[in-house]
C-alpha cells in the first residue's frame, strides 16, 4: 500500500462493465483495519491517503471531531472513525493513517467532487483495494450496536491462497476443503459524516 500513502487517489470511479451480454456490477474498495476488525469504502470518495500528523484542536465540537488538519493548503476536519463508530482501543499508532475523502453528494446536489466539502478520517492502518462484487454484499442486518446505523452492507471476499490458514479446514474424509473468505464492513460514508454541530445539521 506504500504506492498510495500521501497520493492522490486516481481511477476512483465504480462502474459496471458490460462483457458481451452479462452485466456485471462491481465497486472498487479500499480496505483499512480499525483494531481487528477491516471495514471498506469506495475509492470514488477518497482523495488521498495521507501519514498521521499533529492535529490542530478545535472547541465545541463532538468528541470525535479531532480537529483541524491542512491538506494542500486547504483546511479539512478531522475525524477519529474509531470513536465515531463508538468502537473501543487505543488511539493512534504507528501505522495510522489520515484517509482524505470527499462528501458523498446527497440526490439534490448537481456538485462536482472537488465543490464538495473534504473530511479526513484517521484509521489504525490501510490494507488494499479489492474489487467487491454486488452480488457479494449483504445487508447489514446481522449487526448490532452503535456501529450499525454507519454501515452500508457487509462483503465476504475469498482468501488468496497466501491467506488461507494452514492446514486447511476439512470436515470429513475424502472432502474438499471449503473455501474461505474474509468479511469486509462496508461503511455509509453520507452517515459518517452526518452530524450535529452547534444545532444545526453539519456535512
Amino acid at each position: 500500500m506504500s504506492q498510495l500513502a500521501s497520493t492522490p487517489i486516481g481511477n476512483r470511479a465504480a462502474n459496471p462493465t458490460r462483457s458481451g451480454s452479462d452485466v456485471r456490477s462491481y465497486t472498487d474498495v479500499l480496505t483499512f483495519h480499525i483494531g481487528s476488525e477491516e471495514y471498506g469504502l469506495s475509492i470514488e470518495y477518497i482523495r488521498e491517503i495521507t501519514k498521521f500528523k499533529p492535529i490542530t484542536e478545535v472547541p465545541r465540537v463532538p468528541g470525535f471531531v479531532s480537529g483541524i488538519i491542512l491538506v494542500r493548503g486547504q483546511v479539512v476536519p478531522v475525524l477519529d472513525l474509531r470513536l465515531r463508530l463508538h468502537l473501543p482501543g487505543p488511539g493512534a499508532g504507528t501505522r495510522s493513517r489520515i484517509l482524505v475523502v470527499s462528501r458523498p453528494a446527497l440526490e439534490s446536489e448537481a456538485s462536482n467532487e472537488d465543490e464538495r466539502e473534504p473530511f479526513g478520517l484517521i484509521i489504525d492502518r490501510v490494507n488494499h483495494v479489492v474489487r467487491i462484487n454486488d452480488s457479494d454484499v449483504e445487508p447489514p442486518t446481522v449487526l448490532a450496536g452503535h456501529e450499525s446505523e454507519f454501515v452500508a452492507g457487509i462483503s465476504r471476499i475469498k482468501l488468496a491462497g497466501e491467506e488461507v490458514p494452514k492446514p486447511a479446514m476439512r470436515y470429513g474424509p475424502g472432502l474438499v476443503a471449503a473455501e474461505q473468505y474474509r468479511i469486509v464492513i462496508l461503511l455509509d460514508l453520507l452517515r459518517v459524516l452526518t452530524f450535529e454541530h452547534g444545532g444545526s445539521m453539519r456535512f
